[in-house]
């Protein structure tokens, strides 16, 4: 396509702050800002929270819109292989809000919200049971953005650690001694990234949020180093070329290293691949199932209300048992936490499972054969679920606990109601070069090359799920309190899920261009302006939710940038070496 020198000359300065539906822009525009942040997700509304009402122009693109649109979802299809079995599709969101459009955990104060926590100290450093690990940052470089990015989330006091919260008359397990820790996860609001920031960047003077606005390749001239702008497509063919100093890319491990392979029309492997690293690496989060702690008291589980999601100090906490850094070391484990639930009897689960299953028939005014099936289940669990249904609508108890509400500490009777508690852990995944994400020989819609991914278990991984797993379970029956039942064969872990959509890894960060994409500063080594805040720069993954290392990551990356605009070490390229670009 062609773009006229006009338009370039033409061209109008970005407008004040708004959002702006690109495809109702005139085609064949050339707009220029200072700062080109991609995706509106919670790294880029992070990021472009930072630059509201500076001196800088920032535009923020978005492929999807203000709501969701299953044409615009659909752009993220693939090719998948090896143990993966979820559409690539459903990972991730293409909407403002990101994938935080997903988050529907009910917090302690009823809003929606999400699981935050930090990497660990251990997370940063080379491990021996970890191929490839070891940040070319520390946790304490880190460790100031880890805060502001608390305040960015709501959050509330940067506390994860044992003894850092008030335990309202609580107890935690006895495991301090044994080679566990008791640790938190934190709870900040969905809104933050889906309601409030859109809405500030919408009454700012100095960023534009452009929405329906897929970038489908990144433009170089030939001998530069720098991006010369990002060409967006629309459904209707039309094209708009955004043009910037600095670029930061802030999609996740997906479509970031697919936009890197893609943009290869000035370097054949895509811009950063100089050593077939873009792509590589790839990990998630599995989850797994360690097993079952039967106390040899029930009433103990009325006193392990730190294992519920409480509200203190306006923030909403939830304890779990996670291994010291020594226990990890010296047993060459990958990195793995649980979260500990009470559960009723077995019976009285399937119960309430089949009363699901009825609420759902009914409610579709469906009458299948299993219907009758499943009324018989929930008789048999009629006394426990007359209770749980009085907890309920009394105390705002949940019926079954779990990720997606708390509360079941606020009766003082859970001995009546619960048998057990089941310990579900998050998992680490090793950073592994064969498995990764490549660019197959379909297009979308828009005509960019789909991606295909692979990942494989390796087995050292499962080997260490399961050792983890039962060293987890001595430690618990060590405190001679109850005794522990590992889930499956005890044996061979149990994976309740290979991924959390967490996608990591895709475009490492290292100090070596040979095997890694980022520098420390997440800038790609060979281009000097393109910056990446995305969990595809993770050299490891540990067992937390990505976020909250993601939006500290993306601070850090909008400090670095800031600074470089500021100080005016990149100019703007000229008129001629853009319309090259693009030709």
């Amino acid at each position: 396509m062609a773009y006229a020198e006009t338009t370039f000359t033409n061209r109008s300065r970005v407008v004040l702050g708004m959002h702006i539906d690109t495809q109702l822009l005139e085609p064949d525009q050339i707009i220029e800002s200072d700062v080109c942040i991609i995706g509106a997700g919670p790294a880029g509304t992070t990021s472009a929270q930072e630059f509201l009402d500076s001196d800088l122009r920032v535009t923020l693109l978005e492929s999807g819109g203000l709501e969701y649109n299953p044409r615009a979802q659909q752009l993220s299809s693939g090719e998948i292989s090896g143990d993966l079995y979820e559409p690539m599709e459903d990972t991730h969101l293409r909407q403002v809000g990101g994938t935080a459009n997903h988050w529907i955990i009910k917090m302690a104060d009823k809003e929606f919200g999400y699981r935050y926590a930090p990497l660990n100290d251990v997370d940063f450093k080379p491990r021996a049971a970890v191929p490839n690990s070891g940040w070319p940052i520390t946790r304490k470089e880190l460790e100031p953005y880890y805060q502001r990015a608390h305040t960015a989330c709501e959050i509330g006091p940067f506390r994860y650690q044992a003894g850092s919260w008030d335990k309202q008359g609580f107890e935690t397990l006895d495991v301090e001694e044994k080679g566990l820790v008791n640790n938190y996860f934190a709870f900040g609001p969905t809104r933050v990234f889906t309601k409030t920031i859109p809405e500030k960047i919408a009454g700012s003077k100095n960023v534009n949020l452009y929405y329906n606005a897929t970038v489908v390749e990144l433009l170089c001239h030939a001998d530069s180093d720098k991006v010369s702008c990002a060409k967006v497509r629309t459904f209707d063919g039309k094209e708009t070329l955004f043009k910037a100093q600095y670029f930061i890319l802030a999609g996740g491990g997906y479509q970031t290293a697919r936009l890197l392979l893609a943009s290869n029309r000035q370097k054949s492997n895509g811009l950063g691949n100089e050593h077939d690293v873009v792509g590589r690496y790839y990990m998630d989060h599995s989850l797994s199932p360690s097993g079952n702690f039967y106390p040899h008291d029930l009433k103990l589980i009325n006193r392990l209300g730190v294992y519920d999601m409480r509200l203190i100090d306006g923030a909403s906490i939830l304890g779990k048992l996670g291994f010291t850094e020594k226990t990890l070391e010296e047993q060459q484990l990958l990195n793995f936490t649980a979260t500990v639930f009470p559960m009723p009897k077995a019976r009285d689960v399937d119960a309430l499972k089949a009363l699901r299953s009825i609420a759902i028939d009914l409610k579709g005014r469906r009458f299948p054969k299993h219907l009758l099936r499943n009324a018989y289940k929930g008789l048999l669990g009629g006394k426990h679920l007359m209770h749980v249904l009085f907890q309920l609508l009394i105390h705002g108890a949940p019926i079954m606990p779990g990720f997606g509400q708390g509360g079941w500490s606020k009766t003082h009777d859970n001995h009546k109601k619960f048998e057990r508690l089941e310990l579900l852990a998050f998992v680490e995944q090793s950073p592994m070069p064969d498995n990764r994400v490549t660019l197959s020989n379909e297009k979308d819609e828009l005509g960019m090359p789909k991606l295909k991914a692979h990942y494989k278990w390796r087995e050292q991984d499962l080997k260490s799920i399961s050792k983890a797993g039962k060293l987890m379970g001595q430690a618990l029956s060590a405190t001679n309190l109850g005794r522990f039942v590992p889930a499956g064969d005890g044996n061979n872990p149990v994976i309740g899920s290979l991924g959390l959509h967490h996608i990591m890894g895709t475009t490492r960060m290292g100090n070596d261009p040979a095997t890694s994409v980022v520098d420390k500063h997440c800038k790609v080594h060979s281009l000097d302006n393109l910056y990446i805040a995305s969990s595809s720069v993770f050299t490891t993954g540990g067992y937390a939710n990505p976020t909250l290392t993601i939006l500290a990551l993306a601070l850090r990356v909008t400090d670095t940038v800031k600074t470089r605009v500021t100080a005016g070490e990149v100019s703007f390229q000229n008129q001629q070496e853009v319309l090259e670009a693009v030709t």
